[in-house]
């Protein structure tokens, strides 16, 4: 197994992060605004520092980037992320298919 797929596997094993980057496929968000949806997603509280560093993890793997525009600062999907929360879709639709027909 590649070095790549074997970053994206451990990445999709983050809870944290693949919810971070659900809340954020629809639309940008500032910080405060993800929190409340990531921490709606959660079963767990979701800490603050915990959140600041999965973005962090996520904007090193050119994932989110964090950007400041004249209303603030937002965090958004780069292309690359936007193209993993589809795999990501794709492959929970797959799971769920066979884990029901029992292939």
């Amino acid at each position: 197994m590649t070095n790549e797929l074997e970053d994206i596997l451990n990445l999709a094993k983050r809870k944290l992060a693949v919810s971070i980057l659900r809340a954020l496929r629809d639309q940008p968000m500032r910080y405060s605004k993800l929190h409340h949806a990531v921490s709606q997603a959660s079963s767990r509280t979701v800490h603050a520092r915990t959140l600041t560093d999965t973005l962090n993890y996520l904007r090193d793997t050119g994932l989110v980037d964090h950007v400041q525009n004249e209303s603030g600062a937002n965090y958004q999907l780069t292309r690359g992320g936007l193209e993993l929360v589809d795999l990501l879709a794709e492959i929970e639709r797959w799971a769920k298919q066979h884990r029901t027909s029992g292939q």
